[in-house]
């Protein structure tokens, strides 16, 4: 029996402890943790209390969450692999060989790989565990169930009141919503917002007072506000905005008929979906019939994300609306590569930042439908250790500085070739008020480059002298106009501990700018590649926030 398809439910691990009246709860879900990430995240002692004494260890609970007549069907799923897993174990224990290996294969966090992850836990080598499991149906949302499975050391083990004081406490903290058949936590609903600046506040129609943040987003400020967080209207300023009137141009409605209920939610999953083709190479996009996959697509959201109604009526024509949606594509590419537009480009970008989530589903749904590989897990090139030792050489070599410049930005563009998910798009840009070494998009399953953000700028520095605190300021505003979170900063001569000290300033206030020194680029190696250099200076930037709290204050 398979699996039910994962797109719309809310799949988490928590782990729970309680101590006298107090309670902590460590969770991952697929919205943080979309990728393969969650595994080592699920492994690793973040999830233990670091003061674990006289703490009563709440059971591990897999939970999902979701439409009652969908969880329906998962429970069933669910309970039969379970039963088989301890069928085949009964006749061999390469069962357990098999769940190991099917645990370290996952690439992205669904209903699947959470049951492998959850049976590897249930049955060990050590020890085999009882699986016990209690449903939760929401008390203002009818349709919203909550499934979770534990397990007991013993068979009549009861662990029931724990297991509901923990659910009790997650779930009010993080205010399920069911948005249509998709179910949502209002910090993931919220952690759109980081990063964005508050640009006003103001009364809508009614006199309720919000704030309009970057990117066109209107935040009510109430006590429910992620429940009416939308795009700015007319409503709220009295003329038609930039997000509606695109709205109008990219909803279905028009062409095909498709009336969406909640179609903000569908324009979310509509734009990761113009994104991923945005940043597909010319010839691979161009053996789609973009109107037959777009039609598909809406079909599919209406499946497992919302409902809609079919309206028969339609005002354009299908060859028009696919018209609209490559000038969409073409408007995003060209925002990857630097135009500066302050307009929705800029939101699709900010809101990239989280909803990168929804990208393993819409990948699997381009390629089952049109056959399309999307080549986020591979690099462009393998590294060459000759070829790598020979550019380095030749650098130092030449003599001329624009032929000094040209060699190190061709190593910098081959440097970013060799990691998985980041596609060069453009070099010696020049757009707005900026000229950029390079541009690079994110196509990656590793939320690690993701802190980078969608688009990200790559400058190099061919000097004698070292990177100077000027060039960390004079490239936060190229950053700002651009609505871009990350930038990478490659320099032959180092960077001075004045310009250290700005980028450790510049990361406080939510831009991530990556120093690495040529030293750096030749220590790179078959073993310590590229990747591993970037996660490293990624993990260094984690370090330096978990203990600095002027963050706080930006």
């Amino acid at each position: 029996m398979r699996f039910p398809d994962s797109t719309g439910l809310l799949l988490t691990i928590i782990d729970g402890s309680i101590r006298e009246e107090k309670m902590m709860v460590h969770c991952i879900d697929n919205y943080h943790y979309p990728f393969q990430d969650f595994v080592e995240k699920a492994r690793s002692s973040h999830f233990i209390p670091v003061d674990t004494e006289d703490c009563e260890q709440v059971p591990r609970m897999y939970v999902i969450a979701g439409h009652k007549d969908k969880l329906s069907d998962v429970e069933q799923t669910w309970r039969t692999k379970i039963q088989d897993a301890f069928e085949q174990y009964l006749v061999s224990e390469r069962i357990l060989r098999k769940i190991a290996k099917k645990v370290n294969e996952a690439d992205r966090y669904c209903l699947e790989s959470m049951s492998w992850l959850y049976l590897s836990e249930l049955m060990t080598p050590d020890a085999i565990n009882y699986p016990q499991m209690t449903k939760v149906s929401h008390k203002e949302q009818e349709e919203l169930e909550v499934l979770v499975f534990y397990w007991s050391s013993k068979p009549n083990e009861t662990l029931k009141a724990e297991v509901q004081q923990s659910l009790t406490f997650w779930l009010d903290n993080e205010r399920l919503i069911l948005k249509g058949y998709q179910c949502l936590t209002r910090s993931f609903i919220l952690r759109n917002m980081v990063g964005r600046k508050v640009l006003a506040t103001f009364p809508d129609q009614y006199g309720s007072w919000g704030a309009l943040l970057e990117g066109g987003l209107f935040l009510p400020l109430s006590d429910n506000f992620e429940d009416d967080l939308s795009k700015l209207k007319s409503e709220h300023v009295g003329q038609w905005t930039a997000g509606e009137v695109e709205e109008i141009l990219l909803n279905p409605i028009y062409a095909f008929g498709y009336y969406f209920n909640n179609i903000d939610l569908i324009s979310e999953w509509i734009y990761v979906f113009l994104y991923v083709l945005a940043t597909t190479d010319d010839n691979d996009l161009a053996t789609i019939d973009l109107g037959h996959l777009y039609r598909r697509y809406c079909k599919y959201l209406g499946k497992y994300v919302s409902p809609f109604i079919l309206i028969k009526p339609r005002i354009i024509e299908v060859n028009l609306f696919v018209s609209v949606l490559k000038r969409k594509l073409n408007e995003i590419r060209e925002y990857l590569k630097g135009e500066e537009e302050p307009g929705v480009s800029k939101n699709i970008l900010l809101m990239m930042r989280n909803r990168h989530a929804f990208l393993p589903t819409v990948n699997k749904f381009i390629r089952e439908n049109s056959g399309l590989s999307i080549r986020n897990k591979t690099c462009s090139v393998i590294f060459d250790h000759f070829y790598w030792e020979t550019s380095l050489r030749q650098l130092k070599e030449v003599s001329q500085a624009f032929e000094k410049g040209k060699k190190l930005e061709q190593l910098v563009q081959y440097f970013f070739e060799m990691i998985p998910g980041l596609k060069v798009v453009d070099a010696r840009s020049k757009r707005g008020r900026a000229e950029v070494d390079l541009y690079c998009c994110n196509i990656s399953y590793d939320s690690w480059l993701w802190r980078l953000g969608a688009s990200i700028i790559v400058e190099c520095k061919n000097r004698r002298n070292k990177v100077q605190v000027s060039d960390i300021r004079n490239l936060a505003p190229t950053m700002e106009a651009k609505g871009i979170h990350g930038a990478v900063i490659i320099s032959t001569a180092g960077f001075t501990s004045v310009a250290i000290e700005e980028i450790r300033h510049q990361l406080a206030g939510g831009k991530l700018i990556v120093p690495i020194s040529l030293s750096e680029l030749e220590r790179i190696g078959a073993k310590d590649g590229a990747y591993h250099l970037l996660k490293t200076k990624l993990e260094e930037f984690d370090r330096m926030l978990d203990r600095d709290d002027k963050q706080f204050y930006f």
